[in-house]
Order: C-alpha cells, then sequence, then structure tokens
C-alpha cells in the first residue's frame, strides 16, 4: 500500500495496518504525520506525532551534558598538554599540577546540571590551596615528607570530588556510589586506554609505511588527549550503562583468589628468610595488599552478596588481613625502635592503625550483616590525609 494522507486517515482505527505503513517506509510516513498534526487532530495522529517527535528532557539534557564534557576534555587537556610537553622529565611537578587540574574538572563534571557560582568558587579554591601548598614546598632531594605529601594528595583530591559530586551537602555524601563510579572509572578507563595504545601503534605504523613520522605529534597531542579523555568517556558509559558494575564482577572474582593468595603467601613466608621486619620490600608488598583487600570488600558489599562462597570468603578475608596488619603493625614499631623515628615509619604506622581498624570494623559488620556501611569509616582516612599534608611535614621538618 502506498503511504499517503490519505491511506493513513482510511485506517485510523486500523493500528496493525499503520504499523505496517510506518514499517515499509518510516521516512515518508514520519514526514505525513508531521504535516498532519496540529492541535485539533485526532488522538491517534497526536500519538504517532508524540511517538516519532517527542524529544524527552533527558535526551536533551544529554546532548548539554555530552557537549558540556567534550568542552571539560579541551580545557583540561589544553593544560595537560603544556606540562606533558614542558615537564615530561620533571616527575614532581607532573604529580603536583595534574591531579589538581584533574580534580577541577571532575568536580565541575559532577556539579553538571546545578552549577552555581558558589560551587564553582568553592571547588577552584579548595584545589588552588592545594596547588599552591605543594608549590611553595622546598623542593628537598629524597625527602619522605614530599613522597608522602605526594601520595596521599591524591586521597585529599578524591574527597574534594566527592564533596563535587554531593553538591557540597555534607548530609547528602554518599561514599558507597562514588567509591563505586571511581572503580568503574579506573576500569572503563584502563580499557580505553588500551584499545586507545593498539589504535595510536597502527596509526603510527601506517603512517611510517607512507613515509611520513608522527611520532612526536602523536606525543604531544593524541597521547595527553586520550589520557584526559578517558575518565571523562568512561562516566559518561557508566551513565549509560549503570546496570553493568564492572568493579563488583571484578571484586567478586578476585575476592576468593585474594584469600588464597594471601593464605599461601603467610604461609610460605614462615619459612622463608624475608620477613617485614628487615625487608622494606615486603614491608611495602604487605601495605599494598591490606589496601586491595579493603576496596574488594568495599565493592562487594556495595550491591550485596549473592554467591555462597563469595560470602564465606567475606567472613575470613577481614580475620586473615587483620593478622597480616598486626605483623605490618609490629613490624612498624620494631623498625622504630631499631632504626629511629622517620616521617615514613609514622605515616605506615598511622595507616596500618587506620586500616586495621577498618578491617575490624568491616569484620563487625559482616557478623552483624550490615556490611552495606562498610563505607562509613572512609572519612577518617581523608582526616589521615590531611595530617599526613599539612601537618607531619612541619613537625618532621621536611625530612
Amino acid at each position: 500500500m502506498e503511504i499517503t494522507k490519505e491511506a493513513i486517515m482510511e485506517n485510523i482505527n486500523e493500528p496493525k495496518i499503520l504499523e505496517d505503513l510506518y514499517q515499509s517506509n518510516k521516512k515518508a510516513f514520519s514526514e505525513i504525520i508531521k504535516t498532519m498534526y496540529d492541535h485539533d487532530s485526532s488522538l491517534i495522529i497526536k500519538y504517532w506525532y508524540t511517538r516519532l517527535f517527542y524529544k524527552s528532557p533527558d535526551k536533551k539534557k544529554s546532548t548539554t551534558k555530552y557537549i558540556f564534557t567534550t568542552c571539560l576534555i579541551i580545557f583540561t587537556w589544553l593544560p595537560v598538554r603544556l606540562i606533558f610537553v614542558k615537564y615530561f622529565e620533571n616527575i614532581d611537578y607532573l604529580i603536583k599540577m595534574i591531579p589538581i587540574i584533574f580534580s577541577v574538572a571532575l568536580s565541575l563534571f559532577f556539579l553538571f546540571g546545578n552549577i552555581k557560582i558558589k560551587n564553582v568558587l568553592l571547588t577552584i579554591s579548595m584545589n588552588l590551596i592545594v596547588y599552591i601548598y605543594l608549590i611553595i614546598l622546598p623542593n628537598k632531594e629524597n625527602s619522605q615528607s614530599l613522597t608522602n605529601i605526594f601520595y596521599f594528595s591524591f586521597v585529599i583530591v578524591w574527597f574534594f570530588i566527592l564533596l563535587a559530586q554531593s553538591n557540597y551537602t555534607i548530609r547528602k555524601l554518599d561514599y558507597g556510589i562514588f567509591l563505586e563510579k571511581t572503580g568503574e572509572t579506573i576500569i572503563w578507563s584502563t580499557i580505553f586506554i588500551i584499545g586507545g595504545s593498539i589504535i595510536v601503534w597502527l596509526s603510527l605504523a601506517l603512517f611510517h609505511a607512507i613515509g611520513i613520522d608522527a611520532h612526536t605529534f602523536y606525543l604531544k597531542n593524541i597521547v595527553p588527549l586520550g589520557l584526559v579523555a578517558s575518565p571523562f568517556v568512561s562516566l559518561l558509559v557508566i551513565d549509560k550503562i549503570d546496570r553493568i558494575k564492572l568493579s563488583i564482577i571484578i571484586a567478586n572474582i578476585f575476592l576468593p583468589l585474594i584469600l588464597v593468595s594471601l593464605a599461601v603467601f603467610g604461609i610460605i613466608s614462615i619459612f622463608t628468610e624475608a620477613k617485614p621486619y628487615e625487608e622494606r620490600d615486603i614491608f611495602i608488598i604487605y601495605n599494598i595488599m591490606m589496601v586491595i583487600v579493603i576496596c574488594v570488600l568495599i565493592f562487594t558489599s556495595i550491591n550485596g552478596i549473592n554467591n555462597k562462597i563469595i560470602e564465606i570468603c567475606s567472613y575470613i578475608l577481614p580475620i586473615v588481613t587483620i593478622i597480616l596488619d598486626i605483623i605490618t603493625i609490629s613490624a612498624v614499631i620494631y623498625r622504630l625502635n631499631k632504626y629511629g623515628i622517620t616521617p615514613n615509619k609514622i605515616t605506615l604506622l598511622g595507616t596500618n592503625i587506620i586500616m586495621l581498624g577498618h578491617l575490624i570494623y568491616m569484620s563487625f559488620l559482616r557478623i552483624k550483616n550490615k556490611i552495606e556501611m562498610n563505607t562509613a569509616y572512609l572519612p577518617l582516612y581523608f582526616v589521615w590525609a590531611i595530617c599526613v599534608v599539612f601537618i607531619f611535614p612541619f613537625i618532621f621538618k621536611m625530612a
């Protein structure tokens, strides 16, 4: 049947025929419906017009958000590109500057839809204070205090972004959702960076095949752009497919594997000469493992545990890690007595005590079946980071 205004009107009460007409030539059908629509049209014509041409506020908002995100990527890429090219060999400066730039940009991303002058000024002010503080610190070689400042400043800017995501309303802070988004962003960004690296490699190979050396151009422009865009694109993807939680899936897979690894590692370490009391590398590995365990336990608790094996492992893993943490704390105390007080040892001692408290707290919640409250302990890490960054350097005189 030919699609005409008359054909549509003749079959206005035949939904199946109208659908067949639409499926046979969607463009022609849509154009005719558009000409037939006005305020006095029949209910069926109004329905078809709404079905074909209605744009929900969410779609308009999504388009605006894409444009806004693109602007954020560009404004983040420009300074990062400059820093990446000019200070590529100055790792200390990169560590100081780039996290602050990302903190401001990601904070603005989360403020989208509720951007107010006071919120923007607050975002810039907080990050500017940290940046100025990092810049004015004396560049002292082999300074443990400076090294600790760099690491713990990441914790501070993470909380800055969390505050922005909650619209700077303390009572609305949702650590669980934000921690989940952080994990998802890291995973998706890693996927995009790996994929982007392959594309860059192939592009350079193609240019090389035709006699063009594009290596410098890609290194100065495309690589920084890809690194900058990855977290923003990841966040947009996460918003679109919010039902898929890669961080939760990976955490559930790795939880029993980590438990087995810790148990094997603990048993074998008893019969070896390498102990955290003397071996600094073993000592560092212990701390990294504990951080991973805490993150995995939090991720598995966010959406609940439906697997029996995972549930059993979630009871055992904190206990095993508590034993590991106690050994680590005793190693710190031993090293303090033997080698004296240093910023690193005090920082690690405090960090391990906080992690021990967190692990005990998670074990208690697991027993009480209240694992969704695992994130309530996180503000203590922020308070500790403030101490390490702003207080310890002056106590230890930048040692």
